[in-house]
């Protein structure tokens, strides 16, 4: 029996809950598995549970008539965790696009083949692994695992999400005359390289966006037990939103939302453009459900906090079309933003900054978010901590 017969069973038998934006849990469990990390954590559902990465659940033995069941249900308790722990073990979907670009890139700039793909392959690569992640990946090079499952007749699955193409049109009239707002731009004397990604183009300097932020995160204080989270698109800063004269404005984090031309981009074409605009203003709010708030996000391939659009800020700046247009975007969400990528009106942050921030939600400090188009707090927002500089040298191409 193949691993795809064996996925399918799995996600047959775990039914019922629901993850974030509406996804049925089964259809979580097929992505899971698709991945290498998976294919990876599958080794250690058939270890001994002294073997597990995570003592507190049993893990199911070969051979058990219901092993497809436990199989789900160690997936249901145990893969949050792990992805909790940010164990990504391979570029996402984005950042392999992007590397092919680069590689393209470089070809169209005078390197030979190989050293472009030696190239990007050095700038982009999966993130550092932690200790555990590591121990996770190293027990699945040296244990087998074999399952073998009579297989139920398999039920029409239908997707909770629409499918969308992995191509994205090229830029419509409205945006055809816009460039990336200046403070997002490289500075002079700063190399880069210009890529085509879904039919924008891209700055990149050394497998990174132009002007990324750093990774600055501030502390809530303790003693502050429920608030709001507070954005501004123009400048990417996350901030407390309370009554608390103390904490009220002060800065948590900085995170990109909005791609290419449109990122941190108010204008109302941009708010209004799918796939490429910035989380329109408004009031957003968490999932209802405790466990939800913070879990796996089948498009993103990785851990998100789902935001939802309960009031659209701003309406007297945008035309009918522009509304409609804006209230028919979509999921949205809060999550890590990997190298070289950027963000689909999301809000992206660094994983310092997402370690942090998802902590405030699932600890249930953090009610909800304000998006707002101009910086509410003027007076104590910080300058954004911009990383200008570079090392990456066009000579290096030519190598």
């Amino acid at each position: 029996m193949s691993l795809d017969d064996r996925i399918e069973d799995a996600e047959y038998l775990f039914d019922g809950s629901r993850g974030p934006f509406g996804v049925p849990r089964k259809k979580m469990i097929r992505n899971r598995f698709r991945t290498s990390l998976f294919a990876s954590v599958a080794t250690l559902v058939l270890l001994p549970a002294s073997h597990s990465p995570a003592q507190e659940f049993k893990a199911p033995t070969a051979g058990s008539a219901t092993v497809a069941g436990d199989v789900a249900d160690f997936f249901g308790q145990v893969g949050d965790q792990i992805y909790g722990e940010d164990c990504i073990f391979e570029l996402s979907q984005e950042q392999l696009e992007v590397q092919q670009a680069l590689i393209q890139a470089y070809v169209n700039q005078g390197a030979s083949s190989s050293h472009a793909r030696q190239l990007a392959v050095k700038q982009l690569h999966a993130p550092k692994l932690s200790e555990k992640c590591t121990q996770i990946r190293n027990v699945s090079k040296d244990t087998p695992w074999v399952v073998v499952i009579q297989p139920p007749k398999k039920p029409t699955i239908v997707a909770a999400l629409p499918e969308f193409s992995s191509a994205t049109p090229a830029p419509t009239t409205p945006l055809a005359d816009k460039k990336v707002l200046p403070q997002w731009d490289c500075d002079p004397g700063v190399d880069y390289v210009t890529i085509q990604h879904k039919g924008y183009e891209r700055k990149l300097t050394g497998g990174e966006i132009c002007n990324p932020f750093d990774d600055v995160v501030r502390n809530v204080p303790e003693t502050l037990k429920s608030f709001r989270l507070g954005y501004a698109i123009t400048t990417g800063r996350l901030f407390v939103v309370a009554d608390d004269p103390q904490a009220g404005g002060k800065t948590i984090a900085w995170a990109i939302s909005g791609r290419e031309i449109c990122r941190n981009n108010p204008d109302p074409d941009c708010l209004a453009a799918r796939a490429i605009g910035p989380s329109p203003p408004g009031e957003y709010s968490f999932a209802s459900e405790k466990d939800h708030k913070v879990s796996w996000g089948p498009t993103s391939k990785r851990m998100v906090a789902g935001i939802y659009l309960t009031k659209l800020w701003n309406r007297d700046r945008f035309s009918p079309a522009q509304t409609a247009a804006i209230l028919a975007r979509g999921n949205i969400a809060i999550h890590v933003r990997l190298k070289g990528e950027m963000s689909e009106a999301c809000l992206g942050l660094g994983p310092n900054g997402w370690a942090y921030v998802s902590s405030l939600i699932k600890e249930g400090r953090a009610t909800g978010v304000n998006v707002y188009i101009d910086e509410p707090y003027p007076q104590i927002a910080e300058t954004a901590p911009v990383v200008r500089v570079s090392s990456f040298s066009l000579s290096s191409v030519f190598k």
